[in-house]
């Protein structure tokens, strides 16, 4: 009876010790993450005032510097992961989105370009939608304010803000995508519901 008692006690300090990660968050001894993916056009205009156009998902990230000295991080250390067909996209800079002249070159996994779009002045959003350029301007600014800071992190200290990624959303779901990280702190996956 001892015995058995024992080995209980023991699978459950093993399982305690190795915790699985719970959606939406990833972590080491260095980085703690926790983030949210917006797919929805309604949602995405919620957060940042306008729609991106389709194509466009928005990743709402708080970091936390668990280190014992500063940590940068930003939005070039992370990657969205499409689960469905292995398409991969960096984050996108605000004035990608809206601001002026763009360009953004979308691949498929095996590196050939699927889908090119530009923006001229006067038109934003990889939709290529005509407007206003006083409403670009407050979009870009709105766009700039929500990212993710790109810097140090004092010991201790969480920043938080939004990534925008331009990757193939046509019946994709969170529970389709992986938010990579690869930076300083090391190499996590992020996995959504």
């Amino acid at each position: 009876m001892k015995n058995i008692w024992l080995a209980a006690c023991f699978c459950a300090v093993a399982f305690a010790a190795d915790p699985k990660p719970f959606p939406g968050q990833a972590g080491n001894d260095n980085i703690e993450l926790r983030g949210e993916a917006i797919l929805e056009p309604a949602e995405i205009k919620q957060e940042v005032g306008s729609e991106l156009g389709m194509g466009i998902v928005v990743m709402r990230v708080t970091a936390s510097n668990k280190t014992g000295e500063a940590l940068r991080v930003g939005p070039a250390d992370f990657t969205l992961v499409s689960r469905k067909d292995g398409d991969r996209a960096e984050a996108l800079e605000p004035g990608q989105l809206a601001g002026g002249t763009a360009l953004i070159v979308k691949k498929n996994t095996a590196g050939r370009e699927w889908a090119q779009q530009t923006n001229t002045p006067g038109w934003t959003g990889i939709s290529g939608t005509k407007t206003d350029k006083p409403k670009d301007d407050v979009l870009l600014a709105a766009l700039k304010a929500k990212l993710l800071p790109d810097g140090d992190l004092k010991p201790n200290q969480s920043s938080n803000g939004l990534m925008y990624f331009a990757i193939e959303t046509k019946k994709l779901k969170s529970k389709d995508l992986a938010l990579v990280y690869k930076g300083p702190a090391g190499h996590l996956t992020m996995e959504f519901k």
